[in-house]
């Protein structure tokens, strides 16, 4: 797995987009598309709401999943653009629906041996209908089938998620091709944070959801090595 999506704006995330180029680099991933829309400051009030609209529809949800669906701010819609333009990238990019797409937040770390594990992943799903699989742990969170003392050096397990409610967050994704053409037409206007967003569209189209456990990926600013970047 060499390429992935990377959501990361090189103008207003220095020091991480200075970091990823190496640490993807070293991590084997060799091609890097570098999606990000307008920074939080940049977004015009017409912008903001093309992206984000209270009163459209949840689909199969009848009411707010977060305080914040009332109003996101500036940060959490330019994350959202930045999300629907690796969408968009991915579904019109040549090749199969089938194909794993990796799309990534700027504050992941990948560990060492990130496509020694990736590899055993793609294994996994093989003969496996699916969507979309989470590569990190979220909100520190484990799935129910595994002991609280699960060794995180342990072998991976692709674990079936029971519904489409399964994205913890957003930071470290693999999708089938074929749902990023999906989600490019209906992930925007948003009315929830992405995350609980990303949950609403995997249940509306009865999305093929998997855990990755243990995580090959850690998310940095869950873990206090950076800062969040989602009120800028």
């Amino acid at each position: 797995m060499n390429t992935a999506y990377v959501l990361c704006n090189p103008k207003y995330e220095v020091e991480r987009f200075n970091f990823l180029q190496d640490h993807l680099k070293a991590r084997g991933i060799t091609t890097v598309h570098w999606t990000y829309g307008p920074w939080g400051s940049e977004i015009t009030s017409e912008e903001y709401f093309k992206v984000y609209d209270p009163f459209i529809d949840r689909f199969c949800v009848g009411r707010a999943l977060t305080f914040k669906s009332a109003g996101l701010s500036k940060g959490e819609v330019s994350l959202a653009i930045a999300m629907w333009k690796a969408y968009d990238a991915a579904a019109t990019s040549p090749g199969s629906d089938d194909d794993p797409i990796l799309v990534l937040e700027s504050d992941v770390v990948l560990r060492e041996d990130f496509q020694e594990r990736m590899q055993s992943v793609l294994k996994g799903l093989e003969g496996k209908t699916w969507d979309y699989v989470s590569l990190g742990e979220g909100a520190s969170t484990r799935p129910l089938n595994r002991h609280c003392f699960s060794s995180y050096f342990g072998p991976n397990e692709i674990i079936k998620m029971p519904n489409g409610f399964c994205f913890r967050c957003t930071d470290s994704m693999l999708f089938r091709r074929g749902f990023c053409k999906k989600l490019r037409e209906t992930f925007l206007p948003c009315r929830e944070i992405v995350d609980w967003w990303m949950n609403i569209q995997a249940t509306l189209h009865k999305a093929e959801c998997y855990w990755v456990d243990p995580p090959i990926v850690e998310q940095g600013s869950n873990r206090l090595r950076v800062k969040s970047l989602l009120p800028a």
